[in-house]
């Protein structure tokens, strides 16, 4: 083998190594995680529809959780957490002033925590939102039913959340079929689809405001040499199938 060929493949495995793949994914590792996320929405409408619905859904997910949880009750048998005053001031947390621990709140501690974890500042700028979709998924169950805008006409808040639910999922579809022109994350990690969008949607508008502009750049080559490497791919496989 000639020294050129030698460092050709240097090269190569190199690359190889600097891209996101389905078999590698360290948990804490924000920027491998994001980057192969990123690989999947490139597409600016794309991307916007997930940073609508992608929360939307997490959302109705845990109103949802109520009703088919092992928690039922919705409250487990432990002492609520009382909420500090200055997050009642924010607003976020309705007119409660205890947090009540079931599936629903759990998964909202369990998202926030994890995502501290990834990115301190992010994370912590997000939780307070996180813990709120929990208290508010708390206090929409404890209502059953829920008055429609402009109507005096109440709708069951179970239906209404499984109908947002249903067409969140159908809109982030659409998104990747007519706009992105690729299958969602979740054919190859359903990590990245269940947990992990959840944040990167949030990450995504921090960046619109300039968070973390050296972590944007070095983001932006990596996904931008993912995507290439996936289009050579689909378009070396359909001129295979073609011959």
């Amino acid at each position: 083998m000639s020294s050129s060929d030698s460092a050709a493949g240097l090269k190569k495995a190199s690359d190889s190594t600097n891209q996101p793949t389905k078999t590698s994914f360290p948990l804490f590792d924000l920027e491998h995680q994001f980057a192969f996320y990123g690989s999947y929405h490139v597409n600016p409408v794309n991307v916007a529809i997930h940073i609508i619905c992608v929360p939307t859904i997490f959302f109705t997910a845990l109103i949802l959780s109520h009703y088919f949880s092992f928690f039922a009750s919705t409250v487990l048998s432990v002492q609520p957490i009382t909420i500090p005053q200055w997050l009642l001031n924010t607003g976020l947390y309705g007119s409660e002033s205890t947090y009540e621990l079931n599936l629903a709140t759990l998964t909202a501690l369990g998202y926030a925590t994890y995502f501290i974890i990834l990115d301190p500042i992010a994370g912590s700028l997000y939780a307070p939102l996180l813990l709120s979709f929990g208290q508010w998924s708390n206090q929409l169950y404890a209502l059953k039913t829920i008055a429609l805008p402009g109507s005096n006409d109440l709708m069951s808040v179970y239906s209404l959340a499984l109908g947002i639910f249903i067409a969140g999922w159908i809109a982030q579809f659409i998104g990747h079929g007519k706009f992105e022109g690729r299958a969602p994350a979740l054919i190859d990690n359903l990590l990245q689809s269940i947990v992990l969008a959840v944040f990167f949607v949030f990450i995504e508008v921090l960046f619109k405001f300039g968070y973390r502009k050296s972590l944007q750049v070095r983001l932006k080559n990596r996904i931008g040499k993912a995507v290439l490497e996936f289009r050579r791919s689909k378009a070396l496989s359909t001129t295979t199938t073609l011959s």
